[in-house]
């Protein structure tokens, strides 16, 4: 089942994180581009590795500002503001000292975080990370300002309805299920809009590293897949060259995704830097059993994602269903249809952010989920007898009666 989803501050900026496990070993997950941690546990090869790791220790995950759950922005965010939202999530959890454990555009930050803050890491594990992301002789792996453009302009061109053929180059093990390429596209969505995707995409650019690999003091495991088409393999053995006291670990396969493809050895390298015991595949593969197994809680997935401005057929997937088999799930659970449920519970959201909030009724149409404002003022007033505004005079002017 899903963790609690907990906020904490940092600065003027709400940062949503999980605790899974109750181990003596803290690990702190620092996800790369965009991530959504509700969204995590609806697929399940993601949430078999996150509980595998839960497993052994105390596995704390959180969105990054400008993402998922945490407070959106508009501006690009600082590496200074990046570690002290780290250091937020581990004030909150009670964390004295943790294992950073990044993926691909996070591993920069848990870099740099180890080199500021000794005192706080253990280690850092990264799977498929980078110490810069813009081209020069001497880090020749990095986009060129060119190829850059591309990929700026494939963004802005194809966010809204997911690139599937970008998204295969990251998991061609998977690029035959369309039903993962549409969860992964409406999970990416889900942690960033389009602005915000943009923004954390050209903020890569300015991402730079490999002056400080040199300084790290710290113990740190490099995982890389050979044949990785995003980070490539020469990206590791070039961190493992310039981090004193690394472990370069090259695997087979060709997924930029950790979760995706053959997770065993991943699993074992990390258990085995983490607790010194390396498991055995037998026990890997009771637990990974044990964990598909588990069945994903309809009502849990709906009432925790109907903002997203998802389709049903996405909403299908989240909840690990055919969409026959969601339809008829989902109209003996709520005894209605996906439509008019997800109407009726944004609608009441809106009511709510009306009366609770200092937001204008534009804002409170696009935080409810609703994509079209004139056709939320129509909706509203035939539920409530009353336009937004309407409805929020009157409610204060009985406040003051």
């Amino acid at each position: 089942m899903k963790p609690k989803t907990n906020y904490t501050k940092s600065g003027d900026f709400n940062i949503a994180y999980q605790v899974i496990g109750e181990g003596s070993i803290d690990i702190l997950y620092i996800p790369g581009w965009v991530s959504n941690i509700d969204m995590m546990w609806a697929e399940p090869r993601l949430a078999a590795f996150l509980t595998r790791l839960s497993l052994f220790s105390r596995l704390i995950i959180f969105d990054k500002r400008g993402t998922g759950l945490s407070d959106r922005s508009d501006e690009y965010s600082t590496m200074e503001e990046r570690m002290d939202d780290i250091n937020a999530v581990l004030d909150a959890t009670n964390s004295k000292k943790a294992f950073l454990f990044s993926h691909s555009e996070g591993g920069s930050v848990s870099l740099l975080f180890s080199l500021n803050y000794p005192q706080k890491t253990i280690g850092v594990i990264g799977f498929g990370i980078f110490a810069k992301r813009r081209y020069s002789k001497d880090y020749p792996w990095a986009p060129t300002d060119e190829e850059r453009e591309i990929s700026n302009k494939a963004i802005e061109d194809n966010w809204a309805h997911g690139n599937l053929d970008g998204l295969k180059l990251l998991v061609p093990s998977l690029a035959h299920d369309s039903a993962f390429l549409d969860w992964l596209a409406s999970y990416l969505r889900s942690g960033g809009s389009p602005k915000a995707a943009l923004i954390l995409h050209k903020q890569s650019v300015k991402i730079d590293v490999t002056g400080i690999l040199g300084s790290i003091k710290v113990p740190t495991l490099l995982l890389f897949r050979k044949e990785d088409l995003d980070i490539l393999v020469e990206e590791g053995r070039y961190l493992a060259e310039h981090i004193p006291n690394s472990q370069l670990v090259e695997l087979n396969g060709k997924d930029h995704l950790f979760w995706t493809g053959d997770t065993y050895l991943i699993l074992a390298e990390i258990e085995e830097f983490v607790t010194g015991i390396r498991p055995n595949k037998s026990e890997f593969q009771s637990t990974k059993q044990k964990s598909s197994k588990t069945g994903i809680d309809l009502g849990i997935v709906m009432s925790e994602n109907f903002l997203y401005n998802l389709k049903v057929e996405e909403f299908a997937k989240l909840c690990g269903r055919s969409l026959s088999a969601f339809k008829r799930d989902f109209k003996n659970t709520f005894n209605t249809t996906p439509f008019r449920w997800l109407k009726a519970k944004r609608l009441e959201y809106a009511k709510t952010l009306l009366l609770e909030s200092d937001l204008n009724v534009n804002q409170i149409c696009y935080e409810s989920g609703f994509k079209n404002n004139s056709h939320f003022i129509q909706s509203f007033k035939e539920k409530f007898k009353f336009t937004p505004n309407q409805y929020k005079s009157k409610s204060i002017s009985k406040i003051h009666s």
